[in-house]
């Protein structure tokens, strides 16, 4: 996954986060951060409390994501409960052959995900659906998809099957301890790392068949 090109941020909590992480920032992400920031202003889509914190809930996993290489090749992704879009949107900014699926059941937030992607040019890249996912019958149109992930929605062991019905490789996002997977499933990759504004542990792992 190219890291995108070298610009001054416009908004320095995002360029800040991404000189920590060590990464170039996307083109992309401070328009994204100031279109959620506008929302948030009005719907309260998340819970954070200044820029860093906001930069931090929009970027921090994709850029991690993206120090790491972990989007291979023209890859499709589905993320279910996609909530305010994180890491999904940043990740389709970065990456121009990628294409993915965010799956949200609110009202409010699918419409923030429609608004976010025409604004930035992801329409042709990006599907929402409004709905739900049962976990005891995974259903999401373009399946099987080559990623799948669950920031929130999930607990990560209910989310390992439930994703292991989606995609080839699962990732989940934790508090920063690993998850023991079901029978099929194997840890492939991980990511340990401190949040920067609070220092609380998290976790990305990757597991496949």
């Amino acid at each position: 996954m190219a890291p995108g090109t070298r610009q001054m941020s416009t908004v320095p909590a995002v360029g800040k986060l991404c000189a920590e992480v060590g990464i170039a920032e996307p083109r992309g992400w401070d328009t994204y951060f100031g279109i959620a920031q506008s929302w948030d202003a009005r719907t309260d889509l998340t819970a954070a409390r200044s820029d860093t914190e906001l930069a931090e809930i929009l970027f921090l996993d994709a850029a991690l994501v993206i120090r790491g290489d972990w989007v291979e090749g023209r890859a499709t992704l589905v993320d279910v409960g996609a909530g305010v879009g994180a890491p999904t949107i940043p990740l389709l900014l970065a990456d121009a052959s990628l294409r993915a699926t965010l799956v949200e059941p609110r009202r409010i937030r699918t419409a923030f995900l429609r608004t976010a992607a025409g604004a930035l040019g992801l329409s042709s890249r990006a599907t929402m659906l409004e709905q739900r996912v049962d976990p005891a019958n995974p259903r999401v149109d373009g399946a099987p998809f080559r990623i799948a992930l669950s920031r929130a929605t999930f607990a990560p062991n209910d989310w390992l099957p439930i994703g292991a019905q989606l995609a080839d490789e699962i990732w989940v996002l934790t508090a920063g301890a690993d998850v023991d997977p079901p029978a099929g499933l194997t840890l492939a990759r991980r990511v340990h790392y401190a949040v920067p504004s609070s220092g609380a542990p998290r976790s990305i792992l990757s597991y496949r068949r």
